[in-house]
């Protein structure tokens, strides 16, 4: 009989000014790119997507990405990955008109007054290692500390195995919408809304 592996040690900490640099990393291969090919929307011509990136979490205190909102998980020292989120404020004026984020934005309204986990990476060379649970326990604790008892986070269909994480974890589909791809992304599919309650603990 073989027993399962325990999960390697893994603690989190407040993102830094000093972490932008992997956050932006961490943001792109959390929305399998949307996040630079937006960036890069923003950039002039000869600007690096990143460079925006980076300006954008380094920066930009009013923004979702801002390094504020991130808690950065570390494996012996190392960053190995990271976690964003916040609770998704009621609608309160007009959306973005882009094609590719449509059907995000009508997902997030569905999802208003819920801790939305809007990124959630681990580096390639540490995963399946148990990481990705941690993430997904810690977005629980924080939620729950900021007094919110449902927690959501959107995955696309064409993303099997982050799904199947999810569904494990308890998550369960709200909704879909459609997925509009961009230069360099997936194939075609939708997105799907996932929600969690989280029971009050005693």
């Amino acid at each position: 009989m073989t027993s399962t592996p325990a999960l390697m040690p893994i603690k989190f900490r407040s993102a830094t000014q000093e972490d932008c640099a992997h956050l932006v990393l961490f943001a792109d291969m959390a929305t399998r790119r949307l996040t630079s090919f937006l960036w890069g929307n923003m950039a002039s011509p000869g600007e690096s997507a990143c460079e925006i990136g980076r300006n954008v979490i380094r920066n930009d205190e009013g923004h979702f990405t801002h390094f504020t909102n991130w808690r950065i998980a570390e494996h012996k020292g190392q960053s190995v990955g990271a976690l964003n989120g916040y609770i998704i404020p009621e609608i309160s004026g007009p959306a973005p008109n882009m094609e590719v984020v449509k059907p995000l934005n009508e997902l997030k309204a569905l999802a208003a007054g819920t801790w939305y986990i809007s990124a959630a990476a681990i580096y390639q060379e540490f995963q399946g290692k148990g990481f990705g649970k941690a993430l997904l326990v810690e977005a629980e604790r924080v939620a729950r500390s900021a007094g919110s008892d449902r927690l959501t986070l959107m995955v696309g269909s064409f993303n099997a195995k982050a799904y199947g994480l999810y569904q494990a974890s308890g998550f369960t589909e709200w909704s879909r919408r459609p997925f509009f791809p961009f230069p360099g992304s997936d194939e075609p599919g939708e997105w799907i809304l996932m929600g969690k309650h989280l029971p009050q603990k005693s």
